[in-house]
């Protein structure tokens, strides 16, 4: 079973989201996740993460659509749409506590202010 090592916290005012869930999962930095991924800024959930997790020795699968929180499980990295349209990832970990690299964990988030819009769920081989 994989497990989140410990929650970590972005950058302030940064937009390294995928990058701290990353290191969360894989227990390295956040800027060794962005020097590794060669991305400074904003990530993408296939491109970025899901690559960099299968690269890195995890099963990977991708679920998109419109989604409730509930039906996610655990062991996911988890992009929110904000009214704005912008992204934000957190992670519903092993026991299902929602750890957000921009506040720490969170007990829910308001469907009327985020939509789900993709999951990814990984697990790390031995």
């Amino acid at each position: 079973m994989t497990i989140v090592k410990k929650h970590i916290t972005q950058p302030y005012l940064s937009k390294k989201c995928g990058q701290a869930c990353l290191a969360m999962i894989t227990g390295k930095s956040v800027e060794e996740i962005s020097k590794e991924l060669k991305k400074e800024y904003t990530t993408n959930i296939r491109e970025d993460l899901q690559k960099y997790l299968e690269d890195n020795g995890f099963v990977t699968e991708l679920k998109q659509g419109c989604i409730k929180m509930k039906e996610i499980p655990k062991n996911s990295i988890v992009r929110l749409n904000k009214p704005d349209n912008s992204g934000h990832f957190i992670i519903k970990n092993e026991v299902g506590k929602l750890l957000d690299p921009n506040v720490g964990t969170v007990e829910e988030y308001s469907q009327d202010r985020y939509t789900i819009t993709h999951y990814l769920t990984f697990i790390q081989l031995n």
